[in-house]
């Protein structure tokens, strides 16, 4: 540095330091004493007692505007991390509740910087938390293959619990399983499949799957037996009963009821220990294995004993 350069430099120097501390001073008080303004977003929970719920989100967001000295606002200048409220809802209130949110509700919130709430209200269902047990339905899709049929479905389990507002509870009969698509099918499956939760309100299950066994067999036909001779047991009297003949419908798959005679099919009426008389009983059938009775013609028959009784 030349003499004379570094003579202008140390000339005066306390002023020169003084005055240059003076103006970042000056400059610190005027940047401190802007005004600006931020946007900021609240993260607003909803704080229930024990044993209650709300109707949708716990967590809600409003957003807002702060102003204030840049001194002041800086903290909230920095990071993208959103304000924070809590509105808590007192015991025992419940139902459609609507709140404003306000400075009181702030955690760890300058009172010095000035907020604006846009749309400051929320609006809260508040309800007591329940269960209840449902049955369970299957939603069969489509058809067994040509020549087979549906024999039984079977859930288990057959019922689930649900929990969930009280007043959505209310609402539900029963619990339904996604779409079985059957179309087709020859044998017996089993499917593990989802219950639908949609538009049953926010409720939680016990279980979200259940297993669904589906039992198929080959189709099943009706064949009807005529003139089946209706007798009379277990009486010690001569007897005459009216009609003399029934018709017994069964059902079974063709290969089963091909092989069936009509004398393979009995059909009775019991008149043990009934005295001399009149009497109306029903009638019952005996039919091959691998079948099922589907009707008998005539359901009673006339029975009339005799004051006789029968030779042995």
């Amino acid at each position: 540095m030349k003499p004379r350069t570094r003579g202008w430099f140390l000339e005066n120097l306390p002023y020169k330091i003084t005055a240059v501390i003076l103006s970042c001073l000056l400059w610190y008080i005027v940047q401190g004493e802007e005004i600006l303004e931020v946007s900021k977003r609240i993260a607003v929970t909803v704080s229930v007692p024990d044993g209650y719920t709300i109707k949708g989100p716990l967590l809600r967001y409003k957003d807002a505007t702060l102003r204030g000295p840049r001194v002041l606002l800086g903290q909230y200048m920095e990071g993208k991390k959103p304000l924070e409220a809590t509105i808590k809802i007192p015991s025992g209130k419940s139902g459609q509740l609507r709140y404003r949110v306000d400075r009181e509700h702030m955690v760890a919130f300058d009172s010095r910087v000035r907020m604006t709430i846009h749309d400051p209200f929320i609006v809260v269902t508040v309800d007591e938390i329940a269960s209840k047990k449902f049955p369970v339905r299957e939603v069969l899709k489509g058809a067994p293959a040509p020549g087979y049929m549906l024999e039984k479905v079977v859930i288990e389990p057959d019922t689930v619990t649900a929990s969930g507002l009280k007043a959505d509870l209310a609402k539900i009969t029963q619990l339904t399983t996604e779409q079985i698509d059957i179309s087709g099918l020859k044998q017996p499956k089993v499917y593990e499949i989802n219950l639908v939760k949609s538009g049953l309100g926010d409720i939680q299950l016990s279980t979200p799957t259940v297993s669904v066994k589906v039992a198929i067999g080959e189709q099943k036909i009706n064949k009807k037996f005529s003139s089946i001779p209706i007798e009379v047991v277990g009486g010690e009297y001569l007897t005459n009963v009216r009609p003399q003949f029934a018709a017994i419908v069964v059902q079974g798959t063709p290969s089963v009821l091909s092989f069936i005679k009509k004398s393979d099919l009995r059909a009775f009426v019991e008149v043990r220990d009934l005295t001399p008389g009149r009497y109306e009983r029903e009638l019952q059938v005996k039919i091959p294995s691998d079948t099922v009775m589907i009707e008998t013609y005539p359901k009673a028959t006339t029975v009339e004993i005799y004051n006789q009784r029968r030779l042995r």
